[in-house]
């Protein structure tokens, strides 16, 4: 894959408010990412970059954070609403999506619920539903972001984003990811309503049967946060989704699968 230059950034009123969206590449297929919970499109690191020699690539900050803060509060619908605007706004009728955790909830509303709008689907690290298991996790999360500083914050969920062996080869990686997840101030307050709004519950299940496009689930054997068996559940609800579980990895498959995992993606969405 080849590389791209930096990204445009566009910000323009969506369903809810302002919707901010960086735009890679130009010419290839359209391929949405999106991110997970409190995450701006910054979170991508160099995937955009590396994706944009083969699609043309939009990264949304989620409502509530980055460019896309000041409007409704989020919901998972709402937020699969923007999706489906920022594909349109970009000049397109539908595109490939690419979710993690969050964003995978995302991606599967936007799918269920929007038709003829994904074009094929890669989700990863996600439920179907909120279990007492994500309840926790969800408080921790509210405990770790109003406790400690943005930077401490980040440094503690690394413990769980990447399994230990990952995070014992590559300690530069973890860090670095520790810095690209590390909120703004400014972006506290949308976090925190995402973290509440999940609280609150959310259950796929009975959408996901209208799933109509090809779809690649991936889950982390690890994962402390979502567990591998609830992201089997959400693959199993979507006709004929393809499951592929990552072997000691944890919440951050898409890294911890490393160059094979990213290029077997490549290869499901480029078809």
């Amino acid at each position: 894959m080849t590389s791209a230059p930096s990204p445009t950034v566009t910000t323009f009123v969506g369903p809810g408010g302002p919707v901010a969206y960086e735009r890679w590449g130009d010419g290839g297929p359209p391929l949405l990412l999106l991110a997970g919970l409190g995450s701006r499109a910054r979170l991508w690191g160099e995937l955009p970059r590396l994706l944009a020699g083969k699609f043309t690539v939009l990264a949304p900050d989620n409502r509530g954070v980055g460019g896309s803060r000041g409007g409704a509060p989020f919901t998972v619908d709402g937020a699969a609403e923007d999706a489906v605007a920022v594909v349109r706004h970009a000049g397109f009728a539908s595109a490939s999506v690419l979710g993690v955790s969050m964003g995978g909830l995302i991606g599967c509303a936007m799918a269920a619920g929007h038709a003829g709008t994904t074009d094929r689907l890669v989700v990863a690290s996600c439920g179907a539903r909120l279990t007492p298991s994500h309840r926790r996790v969800l408080r921790f999360f509210e405990l770790v972001l109003t406790r400690l500083s943005p930077a401490e914050a980040a440094e503690a969920l690394m413990a769980f984003a990447f399994g230990a062996s990952f995070a014992d080869r590559y300690p530069g990686f973890v860090d670095q990811a520790a810095r690209l997840w590390t909120l703004d101030p400014d972006d506290l307050p949308g976090a925190l309503q995402q973290i509440e709004h999940l609280r609150s519950g959310w259950d796929l299940r009975p959408l996901l049967a209208r799933v109509a496009c090809p779809t690649l689930v991936l889950a982390g054997e690890l994962d402390p946060l979502v567990a591998s068996s609830t992201t089997r559940e959400l693959a199993a609800a979507i006709p004929e989704a393809r499951f592929r579980e990552v072997p000691d990895a944890a919440h951050s498959v898409l890294a911890e699968g490393g160059a094979a995992l990213l290029n077997e993606v490549v290869e499901f969405l480029n078809v």
